[in-house]
């Protein structure tokens, strides 16, 4: 560990060194950020944590009036700074609506006997039209549910009216080989499950019953989206996918049985005939089956809050330095204990702020800097990381020309691994998509800063997987280079006690700041960051 170590910190150091010469090589001091990064004060940063997580703020849960009053109050601050309205209708808002869907009352009958949902069979909401009740006598055993040019599971099926049920996967011959593929390779239909629900319904049926021979493993594995869709973006648009489906449910083996009575040693035979070459052979089954898949809505609005400074810069100003951070937390959920959010987010949202008038006051001053840079807090995170989801579906800014995401969440507190020590910060996700982008903050670390960067929550094998559980992971997916900064968690996180008097303020200022100079080396050097490493 230690010999690794070593070569680690060797490697590092060659490349802050060749980061050094490459600038001298090409002339390209980046202008003194010193006096600016100055600016970002603790005494500043308490004034707006305080503010933020303060009674009236009522716990800044999206789409309640709290939310809604530090939304004005992060706009009041950028306009104070000077900064443009860039967001909806000439605002410093992009709007977001957000809607959970889930089930109000779901329900499977076979002759008169009730089964149980996630027991006996489950289904996806997003993939099934809200159907408070359907009713048929008959249901038709169609193998696999394939129609292909090379094998249909349809040849002699009459679908019209009734149900189908179908196996996932495909024909498999004995020898091994696929009757699709000709070949020892599955083809697209092993997975493809929709496609399968989709051909049923240009057959006429009116409601795909699919025989899922690894059950329980999948209802374990599917648990989050079987309950209901969760918090999305209105704009996604679920219901017009829902619809487009015909009725689908995922059946245990033993529920196939039940459903096919006395002809599933029928059915049963069907499939060995299908194994031995022969073709398909339809069955069909007489069943009194009721299916109850009844959905409720409930639905909310938020908003991302844009700070916006223009780049100096008649060519790099189309590119575009995203500084995030989420203002939103828990709220008041049952109106008589307030979940405040200090450290979680008023911190970041702090640190973002002070950033931007930072980035104002420069480019007031004539120094830049020369891309654009956005200072985005955004709503929604806790419901789902759904406000920078939002964004990322719904630029403001166009994606291709975002050159980096730096996240910030959670900057005020101390963990058990730094016990009364504030100079350091965790730093995940900078070296995932881009080397440059994590000497880079090593670079300005060492030169300004000198905080600890302790990147033990940035290995892929962390439990914890905070690297796909703050906004900059959506910005991430899009192939964005991403840091994001992080105190590590404490007792108070995600309690009521999470409150402004707990916050040490020196350490936020100072870790504001090296999230400051690395959007100022970004924002400034002459070429983008390169996209070098595989993978998120």
């Amino acid at each position: 560990m230690l010999i690794a170590s070593l070569v680690q910190a060797q490697t590092l150091s060659d490349s802050i060194a060749n980061t050094i010469a490459l600038r001298t090589k090409h002339n390209y001091e980046l202008p003194d950020a010193t006096p600016y990064a100055q600016g970002i004060r603790a005494e500043d940063a308490r004034f707006l944590v305080e503010t933020l997580a303060s009674k009236e703020m009522q716990g800044r849960e999206t789409g309640e009036e709290g939310q809604r009053k530090a939304a004005d109050f992060i706009a009041g601050q950028f306009k104070q700074a000077g900064l443009p309205a860039k967001g909806d209708r000439n605002t410093y808002f992009q709007d977001i609506r957000l809607r959970n869907t889930s089930w109000k009352d779901i329900g499977l009958k076979v002759n008169d006997q009730e089964f149980k949902n996630r027991t006996d069979f489950y289904v996806f909401p997003t993939y099934n039209p809200d159907k408070p009740l359907i009713t048929f006598k008959e249901v038709v055993f169609v193998g696999y549910g394939i129609d292909d040019p090379a094998y249909s599971d349809y040849e002699k099926a009459d679908v019209e009216g009734k149900a189908v049920i179908f196996y996932e996967g495909e024909p498999e011959l004995a020898d091994g080989k696929f009757v699709i593929t000709g070949e020892s390779r599955r083809s697209g239909w092993s997975m493809d499950w929709k496609k399968k629900v989709q051909i049923a319904k240009q057959k006429g049926a009116v409601m795909a019953f699919i025989i899922d021979q690894k059950f329980e493993e999948n209802v374990k594995s599917n648990k989050k989206v079987l309950s209901s869709y969760g918090w999305r973006t209105v704009n996604v648009d679920e219901d017009k996918t829902a619809e487009s489906f015909l009725n689908n449910i995922f059946i245990s083996a033993e529920l196939a049985k039940i459903i096919l009575g006395n002809k599933a040693d029928k059915a049963d035979a069907a499939i060995a005939e299908l194994r031995a070459g022969k073709k398909s052979k339809a069955v069909k089954v007489k069943a009194k089956i009721e299916v109850r898949l009844d959905k409720e809505s409930k639905e909310l609005s938020g908003s991302n809050v844009i700070g916006f400074i223009e780049g100096s810069d008649p060519v790099l100003k189309n590119e575009f330095v995203m500084v995030t951070a989420h203002y939103d937390h828990l709220g008041s959920p049952d109106s008589t204990v307030i979940y405040y959010g200090a450290d979680d987010n008023a911190s970041g949202t702090s640190g973002v702020i002070e950033i931007a008038r930072a980035f104002a006051e420069a480019k007031a001053k004539g120094v830049g800097p020369k891309r654009s840079v956005v200072c985005m807090l955004v709503s929604g995170e806790e419901k789902g990381l759904l406000g920078s989801r939002f964004y990322v579906d719904f630029p403001i800014f166009p994606l291709k020309q975002t050159v980096a995401d730096i996240n910030i969440d959670m900057i005020g507190r101390t963990d058990d691994r730094h016990p009364g020590n504030g100079n350091y910060i965790y730093v995940i996700g900078s070296d995932r998509l881009s080397t440059e982008l994590h000497v880079i903050n090593e670079f300005n670390n060492q030169t300004y800063t000198k905080l600890e960067l302790d990147y033990k929550y940035n290995a892929k094998d962390d439990p914890n997987h905070y690297y796909e559980r703050s906004d900059h992971y959506n910005f991430a997916e899009r192939n964005i280079p991403s840091i994001f900064y992080f105190n590590g968690s404490h007792p108070d996180y995600h309690r009521p006690t999470d409150t402004a008097d707990k916050i040490n303020y020196e350490a936020l200022a100072k870790r504001a700041q090296l999230a400051f100079y690395t959007a100022w080396d970004i924002a400034n050097r002459p070429n983008r960051l390169r996209v070098d490493v595989r993978g998120k």
